[in-house]
């Protein structure tokens, strides 16, 4: 009997390389020396012949010669302070030149810097400094990680301030900033400025530069705390591994060169947001771009900047985007209308919006000028970067129509495939765990084999995300599988299934489903109405329960409802904080016989 034919899989017939430049694989097939990502990064900084700016801060104008400069400065206080190829450093702070210098000193002297989450409590932050005797410290943390730095295993705690690399005028208004007298007299013989630092150590006069070690953590980044159930992994990267993501990313630039010489990208998010490292900082320097740099994380700063800076990359999640095009709207309606023509790849990154605040925003974009849409992208920490990246050089034809939004085709180099429970690979439109394959993928998490051997298996990264691939091969992303509820009988509900039917009704712009921190962890929704609806909130508070009974399976309920103004509140990397809306316990409805009954969770 004659077999029934194969039907390629997704990850085989990767449909998506129609989206690919021509000669996108003579770029992926090149072989680019052993080198550490420094070096590599120093060839392409100097290359631009210093024509443009590498930095701006402030005001202040950083030179690419001046950065190189920097970060061989602090290459000789790194190992003037005695730490040489293998071990490690701290770095632990917001957005500064000086982070970036000593990211790229420690990988050029083949020390590995390690950058925790910011948002980690300080007994979590514990479990994280590794092997380090020393840290660099941003002087408005150092409350934060004091406890830590107590620690006998530090020998030298280097205070960054704000101000040290602001243009002249602004560094005089802020210089009482810097100051150590807050610092606990105790500890205090192991703390020393940036500037004391450098005169102190900075005199070694040996070798710099580290051979490559194939292998070796170049860095160890952090998870946002979005992996597992809210939990923020260190993640270990090698300098092939981050090499690598150039060679894609050079690949994927053939098609309307968003990356240009001589243009400009805006970079808030803090260091060990490594996708936003990548796109926003380490690939425009390479590529002859200015970054600026604003350590500053508020939605309404990053409205500031944008429309300051006029940046043509901007990266940063869908909530401060939403932010962005609600004050353009304030503008437009008082007859005031911002031009947005500066815009060549903006992103959403990090996590998404609903497809209508999408499509609300591509329309104000084109409106002010903008000749490209959004672009939703994927990244992980886990692959140094993007995944997938739904972009087009000009224009804005764009899929509105799902629960979700497009994030877009894998980014040249990278496979994606969606499996089932089993580990059976899907075929397109249907709905699975998503599983990603490039040369850029993590080392490994750091002190967590168990974790290694369920997320690295056979080359494949297991994401814990759920999406699936539509028939062109881009992406759709659901969320988080572990956010989910159960019913008794084991039936498992996604919570964005949950916010997802919720949006559906006209008269709910956003919505959240969680578990309250509270007895017996009541199911509650957060819910932001739409503008000018015309019923009462009794009204469409009952009608959403009604939704909600019939979607639901037996045995589970949402229990109650809170409204939300506005908009869903956001941590200091833009996303939305599950952590704080399941921790809220006052100001919930429950809907009994289609009335409205205050209820609390104390």
């Amino acid at each position: 009997m004659d077999k029934m034919p194969h039907t390629p899989l997704p990850s085989e017939e990767m449909r998506w390389k129609q989206f690919y430049a021509d000669g996108y694989e003579d770029i992926l097939n090149q072989e680019f020396p052993n080198q550490t990502l420094w070096k590599f990064l120093e060839q392409g900084i100097l290359s631009d012949g210093n024509r443009h700016d590498a930095l701006v801060y402030f005001g202040r104008h950083i030179s690419r010669q001046t950065l190189v400069e920097q970060v061989r400065i602090w290459g000789r206080v790194i190992k003037g302070m005695g730490l040489k190829q293998g071990d490690e450093l701290l770095l632990f702070g917001p957005s500064l030149p000086e982070f970036i210098y000593i990211m790229l000193a420690a990988d050029m002297t083949g020390v590995t810097a390690n950058l925790p989450n910011l948002m980690v409590t300080p007994e979590a932050l514990d479990s994280m400094v590794g092997k380090s005797r020393v840290a660099f410290v941003f002087d408005g943390m150092e409350t934060t990680i004091r406890k830590t730095l107590q620690r006998k295993q530090f020998k030298h705690v280097v205070i960054l301030s704000a101000t040290r690399s602001m243009s002249y005028p602004l560094k005089l208004v802020a210089s009482p900033l810097n100051n150590l007298k807050h610092w606990g007299s105790r500890h205090r013989a192991k703390y020393i400025t940036a500037d004391a630092a450098i005169l102190r150590f900075g005199q070694y006069d040996g070798p710099l530069e580290a051979a490559p070690v194939k292998g070796k953590p170049a860095f160890i980044f952090c998870s946002s705390g979005t992996s597992g159930k809210g939990i923020a992994n260190q993640i270990a990267i090698s300098d092939e591994g981050m090499i690598s993501m150039f060679r894609n990313a050079l690949a994927f630039n053939m098609k309307g060169t968003p990356f240009s010489e001589g243009t400009t990208s805006y970079c808030q998010l803090p260091p060990f947001v490594c996708t936003g490292f990548f796109v926003l900082v380490i690939a425009p320097l390479y590529r002859g771009m200015t970054v600026y740099l604003d350590p500053r994380l508020s939605a309404e700063q990053y409205i500031r900047n944008i429309l300051t800076f006029r940046p043509q990359i901007a990266l940063s999640p869908g909530s401060n985007w939403v932010y962005l095009i609600r004050q353009i709207d304030l503008l437009i309606q008082s007859g005031k209308r911002p031009d947005l023509s500066f815009f060549r790849f903006p992103i959403m990154g990090g996590e998404g919006c609903t497809p209508q605040a999408l499509q609300h925003i591509n329309e104000v974009m084109q409106t002010c000028g903008s000749t490209v849409a959004l672009t939703s992208g994927y990244g992980l920490s886990e692959t140094f970067s993007v995944c997938t990246v739904d972009y087009e050089p000009a224009g804005f034809d764009k899929d509105y129509s799902r629960p979700v939004v497009c994030v877009g085709a894998p980014f040249p180099g990278v496979t994606v495939g969606i499996f089932d429970k089993q580990g059976k690979e899907l075929g397109y439109e249907q709905r699975g765990e998503i599983r990603v394959k490039t040369d850029s993928l993590t080392i490994g998490y750091v002190n967590n084999p168990e974790q290694n051997k369920a997320r690295l298996q056979g080359g494949w990264l297991h994401t814990g995300d759920l999406g699936l691939l539509d028939r062109n091969g881009k992406l759709y992303i659901y969320g988080r599988m572990a956010q989910y509820v159960e019913t008794g009988g084991g039936e498992k509900v996604y919570l964005f299934d949950i916010a997802n039917r919720l949006r559906e009704d006209p008269a709910v712009k956003d919505a959240l489903a969680c578990r309250l921190a509270a007895e017996d962890s009541p199911l509650v929704a957060h819910v932001v109405l739409a503008d000018g609806i015309r019923e009462t909130e009794q009204e469409v508070l009952t009608r959403l329960d009604s939704l909600m009974t019939a979607f639901l399976p037996s045995g589970l309920r949402l229990e109650a409802y809170r409204l939300e103004t506005e908009q869903l509140r956001i941590n200091i990397v833009g996303k939305i904080d599950r952590h704080y809306y399941s921790h809220l316990l006052t100001g919930y409805y429950e809907i009994r016989n289609a009335a409205l009954h205050p209820v609390n969770y104390m």
